[in-house]
């Protein structure tokens, strides 16, 4: 079902001194409740004296009634649970007067919470229950934990664990029925629609008693192994075939995978394409503990008709549908493969997708195309790490009938092995998230915490989709006394920033913003545009892999109080020129009193920007410069920047931002070419500079040579913009280093208005240090006697021969 997220907020019926700082919810206790019911539950984690609002995404089906902050660690909550509330994840924060916390999970079952109770390590110590609970329970390193129940014959018996999903520790569900002779009747331990968590179903066989075991499937629970398992005659199908439809129609849908059988419903499809329906099965007044997922397009479908197992058989099938279209059909058997025939014109552009472990189904598909003789055109097996089939953007090379081949990796079916291939034009559209600071941390300044007075700022990206242009935000639902100020995403760019601001009188509130993104020309083409940030609630080897996600459209906002400090980017009278840098000037407005040292974050660098990751404001002090560089190919423009303040209030971090502010990027005012220098040690020399000026100044430019070698030394330099050319005076030493010493550079300091420009100039000067020239023989003083005749030489001695040699001459009779 498609779920409308809204805010209920609940005021305190006490509370404890302010904490002045971001407030952290770690857990909700315990994990889940049924619906229908009020239950009372703890919200632990730091700084939550001063909690002011229980947030909660479903406020219209799940919301607080009441609650407490008993101390800073721990918040008594009264939970009203409707009886339509939707079953599974629900999401809460907690909202104090100085923030708002990250997102926990609470799951809602439909049948009353029984306890784990130990002993239960035993088959023989196994605890008793009925048909209809949800135990509540922990999973320890070498645990296992068996359940007795009686059941009748013909009886359905499911089983299905929240496990991982709770969003606790990493851990790897497994669970199996035995017989009362501890037979097992079924066993789970991963499955394509749990993923990590197991779900088993048998038809009771005969009357009598049975177990269940739930333990890690390699032993290696903890403590936080948490689990939820829900034991009855629910149905659990596995996958719904169709596994989507078109928006704004009836389809009839089948569930599959349930030992009982197949179960059948039409279902109305919301008029929402690109959307995603939660289907829920149910049979006997009893519904399945999590859906099966249903895909929303805006084309119709075709179901597979037998029999259609080769080119053949498809070819003498029906008229064949034109595209776009979705194929749907099951491998329902090992060895099946499903073929299609439809009609495409030449030069249509098509993107072909297999959803099948999307969907939650067990197959592992890959898609062939061939033409209208049966030979083949393309093919894929897995889409990257996906293992659903891709062949995207497919140009049709003529008019005429086409076939596409769905098969098994392995070959291998059953009867819920469900497919479907969307084959439609490329998809457009703009998705937006909040950038991530964190590969550990999903959570890290994913939220608005708004001083009242002041701002808060996030970087945002945006992925355009087949479509190009700038991108501004549509949100219909700020708080009061918020405001947004964002120029949006320039084009060519994927992220900016976005602030949001609060007026001094802003009521102390939270929201959850409708927050979408839309291209600016309002002559553009309308594509879908959608805000989707993804928690990561669990991760585990290899490398932080995310394995319990839960995707949210919203974005959490809340006013929170004043703080002790504002900061402010102070805009620069003039540009930072390509190859140069700046010093941006950031200053601190202290309230009397506050004096902690501020972290200053540059929140986003332009295009060929390069800036320091924070740098610190010291204690008692109100500025700092925060040194800009650009590259030499930056784009020439100007940008909106901004930094974010962070600071402790004593007990936890407090975050404001600057406003947005420009910072122009310019070209060189001037550039110059070194010629390569020759000087000899210990003489003096000189570097000659060539000059071109881009933009004339007024006044002097101070020159700078950087890089000279070791023991030789220069001078600073003046010129102004009427100047071709200027020679640097080079001193050297009698042992100044020989040799050809590279990458010099010079620096230029512009001043305008009384504020300096550093330019960087001759990048890659040279300059060679050569050796004095040998010393002249001495002159002769007087002449010399007649020298007697040389004897003659003596016969050089005789080379001794290797031992290769005197054999060759061994052999040649020598």
């Amino acid at each position: 079902m498609k779920r409308t997220f809204s805010l209920l907020p609940v005021l305190a019926a006490s509370a404890l001194p302010a904490a002045a700082a971001l407030p952290e919810l770690n857990g909700i206790s315990p994990r889940g409740a049924q619906r229908g019911t009020d239950v009372e539950v703890v919200f632990s984690g730091a700084r939550l004296a001063d909690t002011e609002e229980i947030v909660s995404y479903h406020p219209d089906q799940i919301k607080a009634l009441e609650f407490k902050a008993e101390n800073p660690t721990t918040v008594k909550v009264k939970l009203h649970i409707e009886p339509s509330c939707p079953l599974g994840e629900h999401i809460f924060r907690i909202r104090s007067k100085s923030g708002i916390s990250y997102a926990r999970s609470f799951f809602v079952g439909q049948f009353p919470t029984v306890d784990e109770k130990e002993p239960n390590t035993l088959l023989e110590e196994a605890q008793p229950i009925t048909s209809g609970v949800t135990i509540s329970g922990v999973a320890r390193n070498e645990d296992t934990d068996f359940y007795r129940i009686e059941a009748k014959k013909g009886d359905a018996l499911s089983v299905e664990v929240e496990g991982i999903r709770l969003g606790g520790a990493f851990w790897d569900p497994y669970v199996a029925i035995l017989n009362s002779k501890k037979f097992e009747l079924a066993t789970c331990d991963d499955s394509p629609l749990g993923v990590q968590d197991p779900h088993a179903s048998i038809v009771v066989p005969e009357d009598g008693t049975y177990y269940i075991e739930v333990r890690d499937s390699s032993y290696a629970g903890n403590d936080g192994a948490l689990y939820r398992m829900h034991v009855g005659a629910f149905p659990r199908p596995t996958v719904a075939y169709p596994a989507g439809g078109k928006a704004g129609t009836d389809v009839a849908v089948t569930y599959l995978g349930a030992p009982s059988g197949p179960i059948s419903e039409t279902i109305k499809v919301p008029p929402t394409p690109g959307e995603k329906l939660s289907l829920v099965a149910t049979a006997n007044g009893l519904s399945a503990p999590s859906p099966n997922p249903f895909r929303i397009v805006a084309f119709d479908n075709v179901l597979e008709a037998e029999p259609n197992n080769s080119h053949a058989e498809a070819k003498a099938n029906a008229a064949p549908p034109a595209l776009p279209i979705a194929f749907n059909g099951i491998i329902d058997k090992a060895g099946d493969e499903d073929w299609f025939k439809f009609t495409a014109t030449k030069d249509q552009r098509f993107d072909l997708i297999v959803h099948a472990r999307g969907i939650r189904s067990p197959l592992d598909p890959v898609l062939e195309l061939f033409n209208k003789d049966g030979a083949a055109i393309t093919g894929n097996d897995d889409n990257g790490a996906n293992p659903d089939s891709k062949l995207p953007t497919w140009t049709v090379p003529a008019d005429g009938e086409y076939f596409l081949r769905v098969r098994d990796h392995l070959a291998r079916g059953g009867p819920d092995f469900v497919y479907r291939v969307e084959a439609a034009p490329p998809e457009t559209g703009i998705q937006a998230y909040i950038s991530r600071y964190d590969r550990t941390d999903s959570q890290q300044w994913t939220t608005f915490a708004i001083p009242r007075g002041s701002r808060h700022a996030i970087q945002v990206h945006a992925d355009r989709i087949n479509v190009g242009g700038d991108i501004v935000w549509n949100c219909p639902n700020l708080p009061a006394g918020v405001t947004l100020e964002s120029i949006g995403i320039p084009n060519g760019l994927a992220e900016h920033i976005m602030i949001l601001s609060a007026a001094p009188d802003a009521p102390l509130a939270a929201g959850l913003l409708d927050m979408k993104p839309a291209l600016a020309d309002p002559k553009a083409p309308p594509v879908p545009g959608r805000w989707l940030n993804n928690i990561e609630f669990v991760q585990g080897e290899p490398n932080n892999t995310p394995y319990v996600v839960s995707s949210q459209r919203l974005l959490p906002v809340a006013v929170v109080e004043e703080l002790p400090y504002s900061i402010e980017i102070v805009p620069p009278a003039v540009p930072i020129v390509q190859s140069g840098t700046m010093n941006l000037k950031v200053k601190a407005t202290r309230k009397e009193g506050f004096k902690a040292p501020i972290t200053v974050r540059m929140l986003w660098n332009p295009p060929g920007i390069t800036a320091p990751g924070t740098v610190a404001i010291p204690e008692g002090q109100n500025e700092i410069d925060y040194q800009l560089t650009c590259s030499g190919d930056a784009p020439a423009n100007t940008w909106k920047i901004a930094v974010r303040g962070e600071t402790d209030a004593g007990t936890g971090p407090i975050y404001t931002s600057s406003s947005l502010t420009p910072l122009t990027v310019a070209p060189p005012y001037l550039t110059m070419k070194m010629e390569m220098a020759s000087i000899e040690q210990g003489k003096p020399g000189e570097l000659f500079c060539k000059i071109e000026v881009a933009k004339p100044w007024q006044g002097n430019a101070t020159l700078t040579v950087f890089g000279m070698p070791a023991k030789t030394a220069t001078v600073e330099k003046t010129i102004t913009a009427a100047d071709k050319e200027i020679r640097f005076p080079v001193t050297t030493a009698a042992d100044s280093p020989v040799g050809k010493h590279q990458n010099l550079f010079c620096q230029a300091i512009i001043m305008e208005n009384g504020i300096p420009i550093p330019h960087t100039i001759g990048q890659g000067g040279i300059v060679r240090i050569d050796p004095p020239p040998p010393a002249p023989p001495p002159a002769a003083v007087a002449a010399a006697p007649a020298a007697a005749p040389a004897a003659a030489p003596a016969a050089p001695a005789a080379k001794p021969l290797s031992r290769l040699e005197q054999l060759r001459q061994q052999s040649s009779g020598k």
